[in-house]
């Protein structure tokens, strides 16, 4: 990713990434009717599917279990291949260590896994050479941030010019999303996006933590340990869409005639961090796991960006934030917006 920000995750996001993994459990049921449509090969030539954003591959060994099972159901001597894919700054160690670990999928004979360093707002494949494309809280991660927010680090919180700049942004790279996704799948080929929503107020369910956050960041200003010109450059580069921005392109743009939008579900998933803390009521315990998940998810973001801070800040800030975190847990609440959808690639001919 160029401009303000990274879009890189953490080192240990897979170990801190729940809400992740709730998300992708979301769409499990629109996966099986994904696999039971889409053309499985029967002339000796490879399934293929795509896992477009896979930071560390955990939140993708169960779906891709499934994918195994389901192709090789209707044609059990199939090869399965299947690419990750992320930016060169994703933690590509990672994604190895999971691929060839004990709960991999990639233990079946004639499944191979391969890794691919590109965004996926450019292409990725041959053209027609894909038969399922799969993507999960990813898409709303942008390519390139236009311009900082004004008084904060999170979209949702952008006015003025700089919101309308993310909009602008966010809605190309999703055209662009689609355009390479479009030309890469075979006809009948299926398309399988959780990316991360908003609702029309344009709210995505995380504004709390962020709000913590940037006190914590405004505190270290106050304190020198950074500056105002560094906490200024810092923004987290996503978007989070309303349904009417992930699915309009699909039914009324220009993308209708090229896919058939078979699902779509806007969903808004529970807080798993926050249930245990309500059951338990041990707020440390909560501090410390919603202080990690964010910085797995955020840190790189606005610590190894352009705002370039010194050593030690980044662990200043997490010690800040967990503290805020415990003095109130109900502000760090987070019940993230998704939007689901599955589309099949029409056949032009």
């Amino acid at each position: 990713m160029s401009g303000t920000g990274s879009g890189v995750m953490g080192g240990d996001y897979g170990r801190h990434a729940a809400a992740q993994h709730e998300g992708a459990q979301t769409a499990a049921a629109v996966l099986d009717r994904a696999l039971a449509a889409v053309p499985v090969p029967g002339d000796g030539r490879a399934f293929r599917a795509a896992d477009l954003g896979c930071a560390s591959g955990a939140n993708a060994l169960e779906p891709m279990r499934r994918l195994v099972a389901a192709v090789r159901g209707r044609n059990a001597s199939v090869p399965v291949w299947v690419t990750h894919t992320d930016i060169p700054g994703n933690d590509f160690n990672a994604l190895v260590a999971t691929l060839t670990g004990p709960a991999a999928y990639t233990g079946t004979p004639g499944v191979f896994a391969c890794a691919e360093a590109r965004s996926f707002y450019e292409p990725l494949f041959p053209p027609g050479e894909l038969h399922l494309a799969w993507s999960t809280i990813a898409v709303h991660w942008l390519s390139r941030v236009p311009q900082p927010i004004d008084g904060h680090v999170y979209c949702s919180r952008a006015t003025g010019a700089a919101r309308e700049a993310l909009r602008r942004r966010s809605a190309a790279d999703w055209s662009g999303f689609l355009t390479h996704r479009a030309a890469e799948l075979v006809p009948g080929g299926q398309l399988v996006v959780v990316g991360g929503a908003a609702t029309d107020d344009g709210l995505s369910g995380a504004e709390g933590i962020f709000d913590l956050a940037l006190e914590e960041l405004e505190a270290l200003v106050a304190a020198g340990v950074l500056t105002a010109a560094q906490l200024a450059a810092m923004t987290v580069p996503t978007w989070n869409r309303t349904a009417a921005e992930y699915l309009d392109p699909l039914t009324a743009g220009p993308f209708a005639a090229v896919f058939r939008l078979e699902d779509q579900r806007f969903a808004v998933l529970a807080d798993p961090a926050y249930a245990r803390f309500e059951a338990d009521g041990d707020a440390e315990v909560y501090a410390r796991e919603v202080t990690a998940s964010f910085l797995a998810a955020f840190g790189p973001s606005l610590f190894a960006g352009p705002a370039a801070v010194g050593p030690g800040v980044a662990e200043r800030f997490a010690a800040g934030l967990a503290a805020r975190v415990r003095e109130r847990p109900g502000a760090a609440r987070t019940e993230w917006r998704v939007q689901v959808l599955r589309a099949t690639r029409r056949d032009e001919g």
